[in-house]
């Protein structure tokens, strides 16, 4: 998921260990996000137009693909969850990936209620994945596609590479498979596992 840039008029802050952490308004992230997204979704729709790339049918095969995308996104949501624990705090990088994670992005989601969750992770599940799977995965690759994809949601260094990771994995499950519904689905339960995780399990 896209992290939206920060108007400074939207810009609240609580102090966590002697820094300043971004807190969103709700309806200004939820505003920023259908903004973020539906260009993102356009942009794709576009670039589909433009190169003729045949986005739809999601699927040729629902049952098989809702499965997979069930099965496969249990390792990025497990991998979450243990970056989030005491014993990641420790690892170098890592580290700094948690910090991130529960301070900024934390901070960020801190007013969001469950149906927020559910459509933010929605609308970015379904736009991200036709934009760089469907289309730019299609055109350039699943490398330069992962490394584009990890840069846009850059937040830190870490973060960045992680993103990159995350990209690559959701990369190969669409090369292998075939099936855009594969992606959408782990990017979706994935955002939305990992946002209910860190807005109402995780303690700052």
């Amino acid at each position: 998921m896209t992290v939206p840039p920060i108007p400074p008029e939207s810009r609240h802050y609580y102090e966590d260990s002697m820094k300043l952490v971004i807190v969103y308004p709700r309806y200004k992230l939820l505003v920023l996000t259908f903004i973020i997204e539906g260009g993102v979704l356009g942009v794709a729709l576009l670039l589909a137009g433009l190169f003729k790339i045949k986005l739809l049918p999601l699927t040729t095969n629902l049952f098989r693909d809702i499965l997979l995308g069930t099965y496969f996104v249990s390792f990025p949501l497990s991998l979450f969850v243990f970056l989030l624990s005491e014993r990641a705090e420790g690892i170098p990088l890592i580290g700094s990936l948690r910090k991130t994670i529960i301070t900024d992005i934390k901070g960020i989601f801190s007013k969001t209620r469950f149906i927020d969750i559910c459509l933010i992770s929605i609308l970015a599940g379904f736009a991200e994945e036709l934009l760089f799977r469907g289309v730019i995965q299609v055109k350039l690759g699943i490398i330069a596609t992962s490394i584009i994809f990890g840069f846009l949601h850059f937040l830190t260094p870490a973060y960045c590479i992680f993103a990159t990771i995350m990209g690559f994995y959701i990369g190969i499950l669409f090369y292998k498979y075939q099936s855009i519904l594969i992606p959408i689905q782990v990017h979706v339960i994935y955002d939305f596992g990992a946002l209910v995780y860190l807005r109402y399990f995780v303690k700052v």
